[in-house]
């Protein structure tokens, strides 16, 4: 692979996947913080969920980020090695 395109490939993957990724990750950190430190359900948007959901939807963000933070890092090794 061209080291020029290796390079915008790498970019572009770091913006549409990485940056998302980081949000996902740190929304994820805080509504399970947030979820581990109340006493009762505090999300009440249009359900009522309980502590229990709020801490598993938080801890399904982290995992979300993660594969995202993920794919660029990738992207960038595959493309070293070649």
């Amino acid at each position: 692979m061209n080291p020029k395109s290796s390079l915008v490939l790498t970019i572009v993957a770091a913006f549409l996947c990485g940056l998302p990724g980081i949000l996902s990750a740190v929304t994820g950190f805080l509504i399970t913080g947030f979820g581990l430190l109340a006493d009762e359900a505090q999300l009440k948007l249009d359900t009522n969920l309980d502590k229990v959901s709020v801490i598993w939807s938080g801890l399904g963000g982290i995992f979300l980020g993660v594969i995202l933070i993920a794919i660029p890092i990738l992207i960038w090794f595959w493309s070293r090695r070649r």
